[in-house]
């Protein structure tokens, strides 16, 4: 007996296993990283339906952030869709912002 796996698209079980998937995924990947409060809690992301938002103060922990993300998820499975990847800063002093992922000594991604 053969088993696959995952749900056919649509399935009434695809977002239930998708947020127990990717909730084990993100508390490993972003570990260690927090410095970003709201109301006296840290926190490091927030979900809507398949899509996740990385949250940091500093761009060198958003960087961190997004490398142990994009290793964890390959651990996983799961790989970044780098054509739907955005970058925001929000600060009454914009400046540009560059986050870059490698894998194995290769940029993959630059926002």
């Amino acid at each position: 007996m053969t088993f696959g796996r995952g749900v056919k698209q649509g399935h009434c079980l695809s977002p239930t296993l998708f947020n127990l998937y990717s909730e084990y995924l993100n508390m490993e990947a972003l570990e260690g990283f927090g410095d970003f409060r709201t109301g006296g809690k840290v926190i490091r992301n927030e979900k809507y339906a398949d899509d996740l938002l990385l949250l940091a103060k500093k761009e060198a922990v958003l960087q961190g952030m997004g490398e142990r993300q994009n290793k964890t998820g390959r651990c996983y499975g799961m790989e970044i869709n780098v054509k739907k990847t955005k970058v925001m800063r929000m600060s009454r002093q914009p400046s540009p912002i560059q986050i870059q992922i490698y894998e194995n000594s290769q940029r993959i991604w630059n926002i």
